[in-house]
């Protein structure tokens, strides 16, 4: 056979061969309405989640998250470090996302797990109290007027009230309340959206208002009122909704207890904290009150509706007890302490409690004690950085031990 014939043998008898792979090629490929319906349904899932997101993706707060997370703070040379100003109360000390916020007699102070500075900004306020809230911290100076709304990225606004301020609170969208006496009334609650426009004003002409807290998006708002009652002091709580311009009489009243601060947790449900009682608000609004049985209080902490109570058994007692309530007023968790507690802090599935110098942490799921650190002999409080590391505060440092177990 020629040459030129054993070409065209060869040419013709792999012809069919390639036939066969265009053809499997031309079965496999995804024809293209499908990659059209893909991309719709694409949209429509990233338009869902802009809608349903749509208060929170404004620029100023797409800016602030990309400061805080894309900058950040950098690596800190790590703890101890010494603490700004010359005193931090205990009710100042907290942690967010795993960062440490404080505020002392002269600055706001915000340090990462490493001790790098993620801000410092320095305040005129002659009593400050912080309360934190979504991405926002409200500081307020307590029987002033003045406070101001800060985030990481900048100071939102520093303000003053016409009248002395009681309490205070901030909301997860932003909002925030201030609690103020009043010309007319025993005092009143001023409810502020995000950008600081009056979104709700509550006059109350029964008690003297002292703590408030509010839920996620602002729709309702725990205030505690104290009055005076058979030469006592007594309570009254209240659960309030902004949406509403109507007025209500007390959910709960404590004859003989004060009620000395309110918490509102991301499950919907509260807690208010009193000096003899503690009173649980379940999701639903029921309210169940839960005494303390002669015990007093020494500290309290809450998070995702569990609230942690320390108590001693007296004032200048050895012993102390730590117990963690649920919404319904249940106690999950009744541990004795070896001394009377100072600090109590609440993270994920972990307590933690600050007694004699050690720091002990709980499972909150069963109960058990895991860890425990020295603190130091100076410790006057703890938060949590997580579940197994927490920041202490000194009488001039911050540190931070491990609960590793």
């Amino acid at each position: 056979m020629s040459s030129k014939k054993a070409k065209y043998y060869a040419e013709d008898t792999g012809a069919p061969a390639r036939r066969r792979k265009r053809r499997r090629r031309r079965e496999r490929r995804i024809p293209s309405w499908v990659y059209r319906i893909a991309l719709v349904l694409l949209v429509a899932v990233l338009g869902l989640v802009i809608y349903v997101n749509r208060d929170a993706l404004t620029p100023e707060r797409i800016s602030a998250w990309v400061q805080e997370r894309v900058v950040g703070a950098g690596e800190g040379d790590g703890y101890p470090v010494s603490i700004e100003g010359s005193e931090v109360l205990a009710g100042n000390f907290r942690s967010t996302d795993g960062d440490l916020v404080m505020v002392s007699d002269t600055h706001l102070t915000v340090l990462n797990s490493t001790a790098g500075e993620v801000l410092s900004r320095q305040h005129s306020l002659s009593f400050p109290v912080l309360r934190l809230g979504g991405d926002r911290a409200l500081i307020y100076n307590l029987g002033g007027k003045g406070y101001q709304v800060e985030r990481r990225s900048e100071t939102v606004l520093r303000g003053d009230m016409e009248q002395n301020i009681l309490g205070g609170a901030v909301a997860g969208n932003g909002a925030y309340a201030l609690l103020t006496e009043s010309a007319d009334y025993f005092g009143e609650l001023t409810v502020f959206t995000h950008d600081s426009k009056e979104q709700f004003r509550y006059r109350f002409s029964s008690c003297y208002p002292v703590a408030a807290a509010l839920n996620a998006d602002a729709t309702r708002a725990l205030v505690c009122g104290v009055y005076a009652q058979g030469g006592a002091f007594a309570s009254s709580l209240y659960l309030i909704d902004l949406n509403s311009d109507a007025g209500g009489a007390p959910a709960a009243t404590f004859p003989e207890t004060t009620l000395l601060d309110a918490l509102w947790y991301n499950d919907g449900s509260a807690a208010a904290i009193g000096d003899d009682t503690a009173a649980l608000v379940s999701p639903e609004g029921t309210i169940t009150k839960y005494s303390y049985d002669g015990w007093q209080l020494c500290a309290y902490a809450g998070e995702n509706g569990v609230t942690a109570i320390a108590l001693s058994s007296y004032a200048g007692s050895d012993s102390g007890k730590l117990v963690l309530l649920d919404s319904s007023g249940r106690a999950v968790l009744a541990a004795q302490l070896p001394a009377a507690p100072d600090s109590v802090s609440v993270y994920g599935n972990t307590a933690a409690v600050l007694a004699g110098g050690t720091v002990t942490a709980y499972s909150i799921a069963d109960g058990t004690a895991f860890a425990s650190a020295d603190a130091g002999a100076d410790a006057v409080a703890l938060t949590l950085a997580n579940e197994s590391a927490a920041y202490i505060l000194g009488v001039s440092e911050v540190r931070t031990v491990s609960l590793n177990g």
